[in-house]
């Protein structure tokens, strides 16, 4: 399991303050060094490189919110050339993981051959132990940011509560590229894109992962955490947590 999954899926809502960042061109070669390696390191869950240097935008994006989790195995918003803009669209696969590169293609979730991929995973890169790297959906209502990238630092605390998992985040950075959108996302919401994470509104996972995806809203660690239940101590729901991931 990557090492940024675990810190996400140890933490529901998570507080964050962004910054919106001119990296985008690191994360999309990261991205494509993580596809060519991704079959020989499925199982270590890193990715070797350097840890970027992160330039800001000056008059960009900034202020506070939460991160959430999902992956709905739709076709990403941004992998729409009227969205992204032509040479600029988000990669798209078939149920097989195989790349399509007809932006046209229908959505899995209407019908169509086309989901997201697992190259856009989060991961990691040995040498950046506080910071990950992830795809992510933003509000719906907002303005079009397909392809910029926002960096995440946790503060170390909940959006409704403050537990162990939360605390862990603490001062640690996720660099997000935004690849789509939800309408089921809140003003200063980042949906990270998580497998396992919940599918939301919408469903395309059945033929490709099977029917149990966990909750609709939180995936398999809402469900964890219903199993092992709030009425413990700090360090024992952690603990029980982490077991109930395995």
């Amino acid at each position: 399991m990557k090492k940024i999954i675990l810190f996400l899926l140890l933490s529901c809502l998570v507080g964050l303050v962004l910054n919106y960042c001119d990296c985008c061109e690191q994360c999309g070669q990261q991205q494509q060094q993580q596809e060519q390696q991704q079959q020989q390191e499925q199982q270590q869950g890193q990715t070797s490189g350097e840890c970027p240097q992160i330039k800001y935008v000056s008059g960009g994006l900034s202020g506070s919110g939460f991160a959430s989790r999902y992956w709905d195995c739709c076709k990403p918003s941004c992998s729409w050339t009227g969205n992204a803009g032509a040479g600029n669209e988000a990669r798209q696969c078939d149920v097989n993981m195989n790349i399509i590169s007809n932006f046209n293609a229908a959505s899995k979730c209407d019908g169509g051959p086309a989901t997201t991929c697992l190259s856009q995973i989060p991961f990691t890169l040995n040498g950046c132990d506080n910071i990950g790297f992830a795809f992510g959906a933003v509000p719906g209502a907002g303005p079009n940011v397909c392809g910029r990238c926002f960096e995440l630092s946790f503060t170390g605390q909940g959006k409704y509560e403050t537990r162990k998992g939360h605390q862990l985040l603490k001062n640690k950075k996720l660099i997000v590229m935004a690849s789509n959108i939800g309408y089921d996302v809140a003003g200063g919401q980042f949906d990270i894109m998580i497998p396992g994470g919940g599918v939301g509104l919408f469903n395309g996972c059945s033929d490709i992962f099977g029917s149990n995806m966990g909750a609709q809203y939180g995936g398999f660690l809402s469900d964890c955490e219903n199993e092992v239940g709030w009425g413990v101590d700090d360090n024992t729901m952690y603990t029980r947590r982490k077991e109930c991931l395995k």
